[in-house]
């Protein structure tokens, strides 16, 4: 791996490997490589193997499949991408097998840094990368991704929801999914919007990582929950109008700055009404992942919004 490391950097040599993290149920690591006499400070090489024990689960292949669409979207997506979108930026791939080494500008060599703490700060320049990236890609899909970007989406999670209680959601959930399928404007979705997937530089803007649920579908099944995670529940429920509006209107600025001749109106009419039904399409998957709970009020509310959207 070191000589390979060194032949794509033009580094002279390693002076440290530092792990960043596990992958997510054993299925590789993130390493910080330290690098002497190259252009690089250091650079990310993202490893996976996947476990062997694991290899016939619908887990597995779903997850093999992420690593893939991952490789796929950094081959031939994130070059599309500029400052207003910021992405870490592949330097090189090697795959033996099941085994890949992805090697990845290190974002905080690059001056952005992670904050995993929620702000106002950070949801603002956070939905204003989503909206900078949803209308570069607005019906620009590349091809290899997901057919529905997200992780959670009603296809891939069928045994969540056999575990699911009975209830609204599990009784809608099939409903939920073909609303939000049925959105006239499919945009490319980061699809795992969290805000432990960004960093930030000292100006606030935004860099994301993490595209292994890359796929197509409607832009605010990411701002849902980017923007639950950056701002908690409370807040979302005072400021959902105030944050929505802030992100079409980035919109709108970022998809002029396209020169896309897209009627702004007929957008929001399309996106914006499914944002309940967005939300309630995670709160189905939450609630058969992380075992049965109840919906607090606005996501009750929330729920309603979307039954009563889906029968009109």
């Amino acid at each position: 791996m070191i000589d390979w490391i060194l032949s794509q950097t033009g580094a002279r040599a390693v002076r440290e490997v530092a792990l960043v993290q596990q992958l997510w149920n054993g299925y590789g690591e993130l390493l910080r490589i330290a690098l002497e006499g190259g252009p690089r400070a250091s650079v990310i090489v993202k490893k996976v193997v996947p476990p062997p024990h694991l290899s016939r689960s619908v887990s597995d292949r779903r997850k093999k499949r992420s690593y893939e669409v991952e490789r796929t979207w950094y081959q031939e997506g994130a070059s599309r991408c500029d400052e207003h979108c910021r992405v870490a930026r592949m330097l090189g791939l090697k795959i033996e097998g099941e085994t890949s080494l992805m090697l990845l500008e290190d974002l905080c060599d690059s001056g952005y840094f992670p904050d995993r703490g929620p702000s106002p700060e950070r949801v603002r320049s956070g939905l204003s990368w989503f909206a900078s990236f949803h209308a570069r890609f607005l019906e620009r899909i590349p091809e290899g991704l997901w057919e529905q970007g997200s992780y959670w989406h009603f296809g891939t999670r069928q045994e969540e929801w056999e575990r699911m209680p009975p209830g609204p959601l599990k009784e809608h959930a099939a409903d939920l999914d073909r609303a939000l399928r049925a959105t006239r404007y499919k945009t490319l979705l980061h699809g795992d919007p969290k805000p432990a997937n960004f960093c930030w530089n000292a100006d606030n803007q935004a860099a994301a990582v993490d595209f292994q649920y890359v796929g197509g579908g409607c832009g605010i099944r990411d701002v849902i929950l980017f923007m639950d995670r950056g701002l908690g529940r409370r807040r979302c429920r005072e400021e959902e109008d105030k944050w929505l509006d802030f992100y079409f209107q980035r919109l709108f600025e970022a998809l002029r700055r396209e020169g896309r001749e897209i009627d702004d109106e007929e957008l929001q009419s399309d996106w914006r009404p499914r944002f309940a039904v967005a939300w309630s399409d995670y709160a189905r998957f939450y609630q058969g992942w992380a075992g049965a709970h109840s919906l607090d009020p606005y996501g009750e509310e929330l729920l309603a919004r979307a039954l009563k959207s889906i029968r009109e």
